[in-house]
């Protein structure tokens, strides 16, 4: 039987302990539909294979679809290398909560039937990119999908931010910290610090302090056309940026941390049976008795 042309790329959470089963289903039902595969080195492993082995940062320019098996955080992690390519990302959820990975293993095969049939749902998701300016010169950016968060390391003091947008001075920030999050992150660092949930298919920023000393200072939604800058006024050298939870670097003095809206976007399959509410109960146990 002829080869399908329709490549798919998947990605595997470590040590995760049904990984090996839903990998061995995922796996049966693309044979049975003659459609090729690469591996990420973590599946190459389970299943002993030694070709079709790609790291995680070429398996988007080398497939049509992606598929995540474990949870929101190994989706972050192929998540930053799909731009510029445009390749929907399908999570299917090995964990516990999964937001991002919102399919259950029970409904894989009927979310991938609905997708190659071309019944597929597809949600584009707003990025945002963070880019580091010192000494007037960039130093670094990043194209993330949760957020950005500036923050102290254990030992540190409060953290003196300056945070301006567009419209003019937001505030002069003492806290912990701060969340610059998208509508897709709001749901992670965002929520468990107070900050309200957006739905995913808005465009906007949401700025979280971190346990501001100024109790009025309050979590705030902008739109998405704002330049959010932080500008980092502790002498501490003990700050950090993080993106996605998995990236980032130290700040120092006088650096400006330039938050915008991403020119990308990223396509990510949904669950054809779940609304994003029913997703939120389920989630987050509202309702339950």
């Amino acid at each position: 039987m002829k080869k399908n042309s329709f490549k798919v790329g998947i990605a595997v959470k470590p040590n995760q302990d049904n990984a090996k089963k839903s990998l061995d289903l995922l796996i049966d039902y693309l044979q049975s539909k003659n459609i090729s595969f690469n591996l990420d080195k973590v599946g190459a492993e389970l299943l002993k294979a030694n070709h079709n082995v790609l790291e995680r940062s070429e398996l988007p320019k080398n497939s049509d679809l992606i598929i995540v098996l474990g949870g929101d955080g190994t989706l972050l992690s192929i998540a930053r290398y799909i731009p510029p390519h445009k390749i929907p990302i399908m999570g299917i959820n090995l964990g516990r909560v999964g937001f991002l990975t919102e399919i259950p293993v029970s409904e894989m095969i009927e979310a991938l039937d609905f997708f190659i049939s071309g019944k597929k749902t597809i949600q584009k998701r707003m990025m945002l990119k963070a880019s580091l300016i010192r000494k007037g010169k960039e130093f670094s950016s990043y194209n993330c999908l949760n957020d950005a968060v500036i923050t102290k390391s254990t030992l540190a003091r409060i953290v003196q931010l300056k945070v301006s947008a567009l419209s003019g001075l937001f505030a002069d920030v003492y806290a912990d910290g701060i969340i610059v999050s998208t509508p897709t992150g709001s749901t992670a660092y965002n929520l468990a610090a107070g900050g309200p949930i957006i739905m995913p298919q808005m465009e906007a920023f949401t700025i979280t302090p971190l346990c501001p000393q100024t109790l009025s200072l309050r979590p705030t939604v902008l739109p998405s056309n704002e330049e959010i800058e932080i500008t980092i006024m502790s002498n501490s050298e003990e700050i950090y940026l993080t993106v996605d939870g998995q990236r980032g670097t130290p700040l120092m003095p006088d650096d400006r941390v330039i938050v915008r809206k991403s020119p990308y976007y990223l396509e990510l399959v949904s669950n054809p049976r779940r609304d994003y509410f029913s997703l939120l109960r389920e989630k987050l146990g509202w309702a339950k008795k």
